[in-house]
C-alpha cells in the first residue's frame, strides 16, 4: 500500500511538472515566434527602402544624366540610334546608345 501511494505521489508530481513545462515551453516559443516576425516585417520594410532607392539610383534620367555629364554621350529624341542586345538571359542585356561616339558604350547593364 505504501509503495502505491508513493508511485501515485510521484505520477502526480512528474504530471503536474511535465503539464508547467509544456506550458511554459509554449509561451517561450510563441514569444520567440513574436519577435522572428517583428525582425522578419522590419527586414521586408527595410529591403522595400533599399530597393526604392536602388530604382532611384539606376533609374533612366539619372543614368542619362551621368551619361551626359561623365561621358558626354547624350540620349537622342528619336529611337533610331537606340539598340538592345540580348544576350542568352534577360539579365544580360545592354543598351547601345548613339553611335556617334567613336566607341559606343553601354549606359544600361
Amino acid at each position: 500500500m505504501n509503495k502505491k501511494a508513493i508511485l501515485f505521489i510521484l505520477v502526480v508530481f512528474i504530471f503536474i511538472f511535465s503539464h508547467y513545462y509544456n506550458k511554459h515551453k509554449i509561451l517561450d516559443y510563441a514569444r520567440q515566434c513574436n519577435k522572428l516576425t517583428d525582425v522578419y516585417k522590419s527586414n521586408k520594410d527595410i529591403n522595400l527602402n533599399l530597393i526604392t532607392v536602388n530604382s532611384k539610383l539606376g533609374s533612366r534620367e539619372r543614368i542619362q544624366k551621368l551619361a551626359y555629364e561623365e561621358l558626354g554621350m547624350f540620349y537622342s529624341s528619336d529611337n533610331a540610334n537606340v539598340h538592345n542586345i540580348r544576350i542568352n538571359s534577360r539579365k544580360e542585356s545592354f543598351r547601345l546608345i548613339d553611335y556617334i561616339v567613336p566607341s559606343a558604350e553601354a549606359l544600361i547593364k
